[in-house]
């Protein structure tokens, strides 16, 4: 693979005792995004790369915290190398004067491809993707449109992706259309106001959203393609996992039928709950951040890794 020559800096960084090498690096329509670049403990050799990808109002903290604790100090404790990208406008990815017009598709067509594009020239070796609730989405749209190399990839597994369930009040015309209209004046959806995550969102992305998610609303790119339709040729293994708990915004149901649009003949679709054998009914965020999930689920990922 040719490299694309798009690393503008690195700086070497700690969370807790925990050294970190973040990366900026440039999209092809020229956004800046940072990748943070967890050294493994024990390098084991053969066990692939990892890429971690936060979903909506998130960034890196969501897989390794200030003090170093989370899924991606764990999984470079178990020999892999551990990379966390923040997409344009999260976390060290600088927000810009053009901010609220950054999109969903930018990130699904830009971001992504780079992301793995900059790790795959460093590794030389195909990587596994984890992504949480949208960042699932993202990279599966990826994946869908040919913008994403899936012949880089080894695996993907998503925990409570979906886009075609939850917001029920999106499905009323007047409701979406109010919301477009605050989203427009603000600039931006203020989700820490609402408990929602750290992270503004851009205003942009979000009606973006709303279109794929309205009363018939289509989930399709700018040029009228469906993800729908693209996700049949998905032929890389993918392991999807639901929460349980009740969850409004991103239902099993949801997860389940996204689950059943990927074409791969190596999938998995997992309920994370106790009839199923887990500790407890996982909810949205706990499935990744709880103490349970890190007796239970973390040793699954990292097995599941070597494995798909």
């Amino acid at each position: 693979m040719q490299q694309e020559n798009n690393h503008i800096r690195s700086e070497r960084r700690t969370l807790g005792d925990i050294p970190v090498n973040v990366h900026w690096i440039l999209t092809k329509d020229r956004a800046e995004i940072a990748v943070s670049h967890i050294m493994p403990a024990n390098h084991r050799k053969g066990l692939p790369p990892v890429i971690l990808l936060h979903g909506t109002y998130s960034r890196r903290n969501f897989w390794i915290s200030p003090k170093g604790v989370g899924l991606g100090s764990y999984l470079a404790n178990q020999g892999f190398d551990v990379w966390i990208p923040e997409l344009r406008g999260h976390g060290l990815s600088p927000k810009g004067k053009d901010f609220s017009s950054i999109t969903a598709e930018q990130q699904i067509r830009f971001d992504i491809p780079a992301i793995q594009n900059f790790i795959r020239d460093r590794t030389q070796i195909p990587v596994t993707w984890i992504c949480h609730s949208f960042g699932g989405v993202y990279a599966l749209a990826s994946l869908s449109c040919n913008w994403l190399d899936q012949r880089s990839i080894r695996g993907m597994i998503t925990f409570g992706s979906q886009i075609s369930k939850g917001e029920g009040f999106l499905k009323i015309p007047p409701l979406a259309w109010l919301c477009q209209v605050i989203l427009r004046l603000l600039g931006h959806f203020p989700a820490p106001k609402f408990g929602m995550g750290p992270e503004i969102e851009a205003a942009d992305t979000m009606i973006e959203v709303i279109e794929w998610k309205k009363f018939r609303g289509k989930w399709r790119n700018s040029e009228g393609t469906s993800y729908w339709d693209g996700l049949k040729q998905i032929q890389i293994p993918v392991c999807c996992f639901a929460a349980a708990a009740a969850d409004k915004n991103d239902p099993p149901s949801g997860c389940e039928i996204l689950y059943n649009h990927i074409g791969s003949k190596q999938k998995t679709y997992t309920l994370l709950g106790k009839k199923n054998g887990f500790l407890q009914d996982y909810d949205h965020i706990g499935m990744i951040v709880s103490k349970e999930s890190q007796s239970e689920i973390w040793p699954l990922i990292a097995k599941l890794v070597k494995t798909i």
